[in-house]
């Protein structure tokens, strides 16, 4: 169903919900992006009736520019799983790949091109991923001790799914244009339409974040198509505070969470053991940790074991 969409060989589909001030922000920096009138821009909304109206009208001064900007309000309970769901069934046939972004980002010149041109130089890929920075960071890349090999928490290689279920980001390594990845944030990610036959967003995935639906669903896309990464298509990721939990309710969401994904999609007992000695070296970096938020982290990470002991999460009980 394309909703008399006009054709388009690409799409971006936004999923946002009580962010107009951000979304405008993102939008001016896809209306900069070269071929801007030529690519079709999905925006689908589940926020709150007052700043619905306030985004409707965000979309639509984009759309007075002739550019193809269209709003769609999701009418179901709001969850970005859910609503780019809905985005992709709304997309015309013509559509080939399909750009997903928050609506918090703002995109560096020529990062659609340079997505592009990897899908179209490696035919084999199912979906590439662009470098995300915040910003303040220059890079995204973290530190890797001795410590985080250890307990399964990081590795030296960029885009990585460990055994643990903990994941590395993407980051520059100067081995090429692109480089093999085992999952993509939607942060900033790109698709081939075909994908979509087979694989689609958990809409059982929702709250805010984090939900690990992006880590869920290119981990599954990854086992039929590889998938890259383009460390030169960048995004700056401005984390807006609307829509996100406290400091302990994310860390205790997060480790709900990563169970869920390992025992979703890696379930072994090597991969469930790898999980909880993972979970052993997160107790031990906070609990000697000068932090400030690292009380809260501590807290927040207690209650998440207890809650994957007791299997009392909407996830887990399924």
């Amino acid at each position: 169903m394309s909703d008399g969409f006009p054709p388009a060989s690409d799409a971006v589909v936004i999923c946002t919900r009580n962010r107009p001030r951000e979304l405008k922000q993102t939008l001016r920096s896809v209306a900069s992006q070269s071929g801007a009138e030529e690519r079709l821009v999905l925006v689908i909304d589940g926020s709150d009736r007052d700043d619905a109206e306030r985004t409707a009208d965000v979309v639509q001064n984009w759309r007075d520019e002739k550019l193809p900007f269209h709003y769609h309000r999701y009418s179901g309970t709001p969850a970005g799983t859910r609503q780019r769901n809905a985005g992709i069934d709304l997309l015309p046939e013509s559509v080939d790949v399909v750009h997903f972004i928050d609506d918090d980002v703002t995109l560096q010149p020529g990062y659609f091109d340079r997505l592009a041109e990897a899908l179209r130089r490696h035919s084999r890929l199912g979906g590439v991923g662009g470098l995300i920075t915040t910003p303040n960071d220059s890079s995204p890349r973290p530190p890797v001790h001795y410590r985080h090999r250890l307990f399964l928490l990081r590795t030296d290689q960029p885009s990585r799914v460990l055994p643990s279920g903990q994941t590395t980001p993407a980051w520059p390594t100067g081995e090429g244009n692109i480089q093999p990845a085992e999952w993509l944030s939607t942060c900033a990610s790109s698709y081939r339409r075909r994908v979509f036959q087979r694989h689609r967003f958990d809409p059982n995935a929702v709250g805010p974040s984090p939900r690990l639906e992006d880590l869920d669903f290119s981990f599954r896309v990854a086992q039929d198509a590889p998938l890259a990464a383009a460390p030169d298509a960048r995004c700056v990721h401005h984390v807006s505070a609307r829509n996100r939990r406290s400091t302990s309710a994310t860390t205790q969401e997060r480790l709900v969470r990563r169970y869920w994904f390992v025992e979703k999609n890696m379930d072994r007992p090597l991969n469930r053991l790898a999980f909880w000695w993972s979970v052993v070296g997160q107790l031990v970096a906070l609990a000697v940790s000068s932090d400030p938020d690292s009380s809260a982290a501590l807290r927040g990470l207690l209650r998440g074991i207890r809650t994957v002991l007791t299997r009392d999460h909407p996830l887990l009980a399924r």
